[in-house]
């Protein structure tokens, strides 16, 4: 009886010693294994050194087709010059000085106004007045591709007057002159201007 007791006592030990057995055999199997296989299993640690730095990397040339050369006309030097000089920071006092002294081209005209228009929204009334005869349907001087446009005219006349231009005056009066006779023969755009005039 005694005997049996002992025995029902330790039947728990030989479930327990088989498990540990398995895991043993487990851990011997993986030691076993990874010796055989080398740094294949084992993860390789990246170094922080070892990559690569993005700031380091030189940039991407992207390439881009040049701009087309600039359509200009053969005698394009007077509108270039007037370009260079905006772009260079020229005083609007410098730009009336450079539009006034441009020679005679075909050309001439758009450069001019663009020296000339500068000035004026700088609030120089002498180039105001000049601008304004560029817009003035009545003014028979080459305006370049400058579209005419009576109530420009009379915008930059009135800022030419307000800015002492006395020559300003008849302009005005010969424009409303103009509108008056243009209205009458139906002109939409001489009643419109003709409704602005005080």
């Amino acid at each position: 009886m005694e005997f049996n007791l002992k025995s029902r006592e330790r039947s728990w030990l030989v479930p327990v010693a088989g498990i540990v057995v398995l895991i043993l055999i487990v851990v011997a199997g993986y030691f076993v294994w990874t010796s055989f296989m080398g740094d294949e299993v084992k993860p390789k640690v990246v170094k922080k050194t070892e990559l690569p730095r993005m700031a380091n990397l030189p940039p991407k040339k992207e390439t881009i087709p040049p701009p087309p050369p600039p359509s200009y006309t053969p005698d394009a030097p007077a509108l270039e010059k007037a370009r260079k000089a905006l772009r260079e920071g020229i005083s609007p006092e410098e730009a009336l000085a450079l539009a006034n002294s441009l020679p005679e081209s075909p050309e001439r005209a758009d450069a001019a106004f663009l020296l000339l228009e500068y000035a004026a929204d700088s609030g120089l009334a002498p180039a105001a007045l000049l601008v304004a005869h560029y817009y003035d349907p009545r003014d028979k001087a080459p305006s370049g591709t400058i579209r005419k446009s009576p109530a420009s005219a009379y915008e930059w006349y009135t800022e030419a007057l307000a800015g002492g231009q006395e020559d300003a005056k008849p302009r005005l009066d010969q424009l409303r002159s103009w509108a008056e006779e243009q209205a009458a023969q139906g002109s939409i755009e001489a009643r419109e201007l003709l409704k602005t005039w005080p």
